[in-house]
């Protein structure tokens, strides 16, 4: 009988069930949109019950839409967005809404502990500085306004930890999340009493759940998640990992020479090291734990990716086309690209419509633009631009002068041949594009295959389900012309700062 397994994506804007063969075949995937709840500015969450529903949802439709059983699953493996909060009481239930990444009512406690020197003591231990949505800033919060919450929680969870929960029963989480949450000691792999006391919470310290490996079995299908589901009551589910190591792992990054670029709604650039090099403001580089044993994943990213190019496409272009769908709007895009040169346009578009890499005030422009310009231009530069803010984040991963002779890329860049010839070419290196689309439930999908025994480690399951469908390489001729391009959007995106600092 054929083999199967299951990887469960629980992203920042949709919830995904991916199924997968051995050899890295996707074949299918369901998902669920979950509106945001924001009762007030800077605040972002899910009903959990709900988040709990549209998982149960996701896998009963895969399994439905693939014409598979319960029992034809090996192992499932878990991954969703980093840090946010999930807290539940003694019994699994929420006690609260889950807070999304994308919330920021930790700021003023970020700031707080930069500002007071707190920061800089607990990055010795972490490698992390503090930002608005890990739970380092977000349980100080809870205990200044909602202190009744944490009296009733038992567990602090991570979103995909939770829902291993409501799947097993049981409660724990894995380093490669956990290790991003700032109340980890990077190198021991245990939460720190300490942290939690420099941070004000040490009584929150009895909220962390057993922590283990992230192809380690915790737990298995009980028989209420499998009557809920359709899935085989005891198939063992693997701890999983964070998205951002769970598409390193599917983009089959095992060295640390290989940039792994994710080009969606987020621009993701991460490499692996075996080091701890970076001091404390040296860097802006966020440092955690990888899935691979003695690595750590270095990494840069900011929401200035493919999504841009989403509103133009949307703003500007479907509204006046015939019924046409997407997938065909953004084929004519490419065609006009294709057409174009990049030395004859000056157009730079700075692609910050939904977060900035550097002023933190600092809103999307475009530069140059005159009377001689038209829609082809601006929808070039938008393209550029996108590629140039994947430049500026991989200028500074590689500020220790290290060389990467490639990199493999995925997202909605890569769905693009000539955006992903752009990428190279700006770049100059080897692109090398992956068959795969979901590539964070198939990460968590290679680990389940791990932790059931299909595969004997890392270099198996890559080599078996990792499949690279085509290598763009750098064009040399470009490699001028795109270099004085990006020292205009490097003075563009100064002129953001000094426009947003006045």
């Amino acid at each position: 009988m054929k083999k199967y397994l299951m990887g469960i994506d629980n992203g920042g804007s949709m919830i995904k069930c991916a199924i997968f063969d051995l050899q890295g075949n996707e074949i299918v995937v369901a998902s669920r949109h979950l509106e945001m709840i924001t009762p007030k500015p800077g605040v972002t969450e899910r009903d959990a019950n709900e988040v709990w529903q549209a998982n149960i949802e996701s896998i009963k439709e895969a399994l439905n839409k693939s014409h598979l059983r319960g029992e034809d699953i090996e192992a499932i493996g878990l991954t969703g967005y980093g840090n946010g909060l999930c807290l539940v009481d003694k019994n699994g239930y929420p006690t609260m809404n889950c807070i999304v990444s994308t919330d920021n009512r930790g700021a003023k406690y970020a700031s707080q502990f930069a500002e007071n020197g707190i920061e800089k003591e607990v990055y010795k231990l972490t490698h992390q500085t503090l930002w608005s949505a890990q739970p380092a800033t977000l349980l100080p919060w809870l205990k200044e306004n909602t202190p009744e919450v944490l009296v009733r929680s038992a567990f602090a969870l991570g979103i995909k930890d939770f829902i291993r929960l409501k799947l097993t029963g049981v409660a724990c989480c894995e380093p490669t999340e956990s290790s991003s949450w700032c109340l980890m000691n990077i190198e021991t792999l245990t939460f720190e009493p300490h942290l939690f006391d420099l941070l004000g919470i040490l009584d929150c310290y009895r909220l962390m759940p057993q922590c283990s490996g992230v192809t380690e079995v915790s737990g298995s299908i009980t028989a209420e998640a499998a009557n809920l589901t359709g899935l085989k009551t005891g198939t063992p589910v693997a701890n999983g990992l964070f998205d951002v190591d769970a598409g390193a792992l599917a983009s089959g990054v095992l060295d640390c020479d290989t940039l792994c670029l994710i080009a969606g709604t987020w621009s993701i650039n991460e490499h692996l090291t075996t080091e701890l090099r970076n001091q404390y403001h040296e860097s802006t580089n966020s440092i955690s734990m990888s899935f691979l044993p003695g690595h750590y994943l270095v990494e840069e990213s900011t929401p200035t990716s493919a999504s841009n190019l989403d509103w133009f496409v949307e703003k500007f272009l479907g509204i006046d086309q015939p019924p046409v769908s997407k997938s065909e709007l953004y084929r004519k895009c490419d065609e006009r690209i294709a057409e174009m040169l990049p030395e004859e346009n000056d157009v730079v578009f700075v692609p910050y419509l939904f977060s900035s890499a550097t002023h933190p005030d600092a809103k999307a422009a475009f530069f140059n633009l005159t009377s001689f310009h038209n829609r082809d231009h601006v929808l070039q530069a938008v393209y550029e631009g996108v590629v140039f803010s994947t430049k500026f984040h991989v200028k500074r991963l590689l500020a220790d002068g290290h060389h990467y002779p490639h990199a493999r890329l995925s997202g909605g860049v890569a769905k693009s041949p000539i955006w992903t010839q752009m990428m190279s070419d700006v770049l100059q290196i080897p692109i090398e594009v992956l068959t795969g689309s979901e590539l964070s439930a198939q990460g968590a999908a290679m680990c389940a295959g791990i932790g059931c025994g299909a595969f004997n480690g890392y270099t198996q399951a890559v080599a078996a389900m990792v499949n690279i469908k085509k290598i763009y390489q750098p064009r040399p001729e470009y490699a001028e012309i795109y270099q004085r391009k990006y020292l205009a959007y490097e003075k563009a995106q100064a002129a953001l700062d000094f426009f947003h600092s006045v």
